[in-house]
């Protein structure tokens, strides 16, 4: 990771894509919500201050590299001036670089508390276990982000230009943000390792095939991807860390790849905990609409007779059979507590809540359009 350097064009490729998929992504969780009839849940609303951070997130790294700042080299300072110099690009990366921690800090809080409350609503009925384990790690994810985020924000009292002036001023600062920072990545490994597992016992005890099972698993783990990345950035502040390691590296540099990393285990992250819910979005008319739209405009213009013969068979093929992750809401039928979670059809794989001893409920069912 040492040579690890993040330039212009990876930082306007990031910061120009992944705005518009993280848009996409959570509106269709709601289009999906209100096609399935369902009434949004809190999981569902936290999305939003999420997907807000992460836009401001994306919009001061596009303003740190159009300033010339994040993604280039540092200006070097006259000998002997290093604890003192500054320069504005200098200035621009430290401003940046505080901005996106304290935004992805409250970015990743919102997922975090997202992912618990979805589970508590597919597994709310498994077993008391299950929800008190849900309760305390929402708990834990409360008190990690208030607990970082106004750790950073005050770490040199309510001096903050201490933050983007000069190396004397961060020295200055009660606190160490390096340590600081090196605390927030392990920790934010370790809660995400903890949401990843979660759900794993009792998606194993679903009555389906091995296969749906590690389809539904698939799901549930692209969260994984966001781990990645924040492994990676745990990886760069560990060699800030290093003496060695910071007498040659590029301030500027490491800065640009570590805030680079959170960005991108953001984006991954909000992304993840929006799938589970738009597993059965190929049923939903309007997306259905959208894709033959796509299709017509490219089946008119494709050329020869045999291109639009292939587009017709492309056409007239039957749809992969979905896996639609519904709930289950209390009403007055009875289940025994010895079910185990059923399928309605295979050709619409459901995961449902387990049932829980003397709890009246009925499915309802993710409707077909």
């Amino acid at each position: 990771m040492a040579s690890l350097q993040i330039h212009p064009p990876f930082l306007w490729t990031a910061g120009t894509i992944w705005p518009p998929i993280c848009l996409a992504i959570v509106a269709a969780r709601f289009v999906m919500r209100k096609s399935q009839r369902m009434r949004y849940g809190l999981d569902d609303w936290l999305t939003l201050p999420a997907l807000i951070l992460i836009l401001g997130m994306a919009a001061t790294i596009l303003a740190g590299v159009a300033q010339h700042a994040l993604g280039y080299p540092t200006p070097k300072p006259e000998p002997g001036t290093e604890l003192t110099a500054t320069s504005p690009q200098q200035t621009v990366t430290r401003k940046a670089y505080m901005a996106i921690t304290l935004m992805q800090t409250a970015a990743l809080t919102f997922i975090k508390l997202s992912c618990m409350l979805f589970y508590q609503r597919i597994f709310r009925t498994a077993s008391h276990i299950a929800n008190i384990l849900i309760y305390i790690i929402l708990a834990l994810i409360l008190v990690w982000g208030l607990g970082f985020f106004f750790s950073f924000l005050f770490a040199c009292n309510t001096h903050f230009d201490y933050f983007w002036t000069n190396l004397e001023n961060q020295l200055k600062c009660p606190a160490d943000l390096s340590k600081i920072d090196l605390s927030l990545s392990v920790s934010d490994v370790v809660m995400d390792v903890i949401l990843l597992a979660f759900p794993i016992p009792w998606i194993m005890r679903m009555q389906i095939s091995w296969g749906n099972k590690l389809l539904v698993l698939g799901i549930f783990t692209l969260g994984g991807l966001a781990v990645a990345a924040s492994i990676t950035r745990l990886v760069i502040i560990g060699e800030e860390l290093n003496v060695e390691f910071a007498a040659t590296a590029d301030e500027d540099f490491v800065s640009t790849a570590g805030l680079y990393f959170m960005y991108i285990e953001a984006c991954f992250a909000l992304t993840a905990i929006c799938l589970p819910s738009l597993s059965g979005i190929r049923k939903n008319r309007a997306i259905k609409n959208l894709i033959e739209g796509f299709r017509s405009v490219f089946s008119s213009n494709s050329r020869g007779s045999g291109s639009r013969i292939a587009a017709d068979g492309i056409n007239s093929r039957e749809a992969p059979e979905d896996i639609s992750i519904c709930f289950e809401e209390p009403l007055s039928q009875p289940t025994s507590s010895a079910e185990p979670i059923s399928i309605v059809d295979d050709a619409d794989l459901e995961m449902q809540p387990l049932p829980k001893k003397d709890h009246k409920h009925t499915t309802v069912t993710c409707g077909t359009e």
